[in-house]
């Protein structure tokens, strides 16, 4: 229910850009790394390959993220596009009304216990 609830927030927020909050995770992810692969970006969102590969061809097909062939034949590099950076910095006010949002649900407490789980999730891949 609690997951239902931020997600709704968040989604709410982002609807007039035409974002979800995955779409935007993957996009933050992508835009830090500077491009990575499939398998990694799968990693690094702790989703499954099939779901990290429906979200990035939806991503390319509105022109947010880019395919890059890579030395191995068998892969390509996710790279964000000058389109999706732009979008990221026209969602930043309405991602921070949505933390707050969220943050007044939930509690500071909560919300800080929070991004601390997520933290440690980005710093150690093996969670």
């Amino acid at each position: 229910m609690i997951n239902r609830a931020i997600s709704r927030i968040y989604d709410d927020a982002l609807r007039p850009y035409r974002l979800r909050i995955a779409q935007l995770n993957t996009l933050v992810v992508v835009m830090q790394t500077g491009g990575l692969t499939p398998n990694d970006l799968s990693q690094r969102m702790h989703m499954d390959a099939s779901t990290v590969s429906r979200n990035v061809e939806r991503m390319c097909k509105s022109g947010w993220l880019e395919l890059a062939a890579i030395d191995d034949a068998r892969s390509h590099e996710i790279r964000i596009t000058a389109r999706g950076q732009k979008l990221i910095a026209e969602v930043a006010p309405a991602w921070e009304a949505a933390q707050k949002e969220a943050e007044e649900l939930l509690g500071v407490q909560i919300s800080r216990a929070i991004a601390r789980g997520g933290e440690r999730l980005v710093t150690d891949p093996e969670h």
